[in-house]
């Protein structure tokens, strides 16, 4: 049966999505009618509440994961330090824009402690931008972040754009006998969008690389991936699209989907968001995966083996909606994220329990506002030195 605190933060969570029914409403009312310390959590989170596309966004998030995790996580603590803390935690998977956040209640004083303080943190780091570096098909190297572009590839092929995003197009009808390809390569830090010729378009994510034809032949059209990107391809029923990874081959005839398969990671992982999908294993010739919309293939980088299962799509997508989202995920990963997306070096000093986090914060925030939420969600400290982050129990 749920105790009472998390009937407290199950409450809390649906008023502020407006989604009790009224005999729920009346038992939080009572609830709060017999508790001033409770009053003090919902009068918090009514001021601070995001707005209601926000609360919508947070609702991928898991509120009986978030309870168990916090629960266990603080009953340790509490009974590490045995400092005679009266534990009340309310877990709310919609608050305040960011993450879920445990509170702790001092019994005698009644008060409300938070483990942060206000200005922490005296260095801090800016987010990424739209930063990238077009190589042409003769090796010349174009920068992307200052403004307009206008060029011409050799077959014809114009490239045209503003910051953020680089456009092709080529309508010449003639038959071109060699391929030229371009590669866009996105850095540490950096993020950009990308329509192909086809008019297939494609977000990068940080640390990202695209090699592409400049102009697609008739019968297939094929590009190379390294890095994270959300593909939303062009219908053409008579030339599949087709994505290569270093582990994956996804074949595609027109489909929205995101790729995720950065060499320093275990998995690589294919989710369709619309359409369908075929997934197969260049090692693994004449096994394939049809993936439907809101499936994932997960193919083990040591291994080669591939498991296909339900996707969270608002996760998998969340870096191209400008998020960072947080649904049961390993402290490790999510530092990964963050070298990529900051431009940091991470580094760990002391042992670390292990523990996830569940949570949402826009990547438009400096380096600090993510620390410090991490820090609210969970066992863990942070030092800003420069450009290196120092990850501490």
């Amino acid at each position: 049966m749920k105790n009472e605190q998390y009937e407290l933060a199950r409450l809390i969570s649906g008023y502020l999505r407006n989604e009790l029914q009224p005999e729920e409403e009346a038992r939080l009312m009572q609830m709060l009618e017999k508790d001033a310390r409770k009053r003090k959590i919902l009068d918090y989170y009514k001021q601070t509440a995001p707005a209601q596309e926000r609360l919508n966004y947070m609702n991928s998030l898991n509120v009986d994961a978030a309870w168990d995790k916090v629960q266990r996580g603080y009953d340790n603590r509490v009974a590490k330090k045995n400092n005679g803390f009266l534990k009340y935690v309310a877990v709310l998977a919609v608050i305040a824009g960011t993450a879920i956040l445990c509170f702790v209640f001092n019994q005698k004083a009644g008060k409300v402690i938070a483990p942060l303080a206000a200005n922490k943190y005296q260095q801090d780091v800016a987010p990424g931008g739209d930063v990238a570096v077009l190589v042409l098909s003769n090796g010349k190297k174009v920068s992307l972040d200052s403004g307009q572009i206008a060029l011409a590839e050799k077959d014809g092929t114009r490239l045209s754009g503003n910051q953020g995003e680089v456009v092709y197009a080529n309508n010449e009808t003639n038959i071109e006998t060699e391929v030229l390809y371009n590669t866009l390569v996105v850095p540490r830090a950096g993020t950009y969008k990308i329509q192909l010729a086809d008019g297939t378009n494609v977000w990068l994510n940080a640390m990202s690389e695209l090699r592409f034809p400049v102009k697609f032949g008739a019968k297939e059209r094929k590009v190379e991936l390294s890095g994270e990107a959300y593909f939303e391809v062009a219908k053409n029923e008579n030339a599949p699209f087709k994505v290569l990874t270093s582990n994956q081959e996804i074949e595609v005839k027109g489909t929205h989907f995101n790729v995720n398969s950065y060499a320093d990671e275990n998995f690589s992982r294919t989710t369709l968001l619309e359409g369908s999908v075929k997934v197969s294993n260049p090692a693994a010739p004449g096994k394939s995966w049809l993936l439907n919309p809101g499936e994932q293939a997960e193919t083990n980088q040591k291994s080669g083996q591939t498991a296909i299962g339900r996707a969270n799509m608002k996760e998998a997508i969340a870096w191209k909606n400008g998020y960072f989202l947080f649904n049961d995920e390993k402290l490790e990963s999510i530092m990964a994220k963050v070298a990529r997306w900051y431009d940091v070096e991470v580094v760990y000093e002391g042992k670390l329990e292990e523990q996830s986090f569940l949570g949402q914060i826009e990547r438009s925030k400096k380096i600090s506002a993510l620390l410090k939420l991490l820090e609210l969600s969970g066992n863990v400290h942070f030092k800003i030195s420069g450009r290196r982050i120092v990850v501490m129990p």
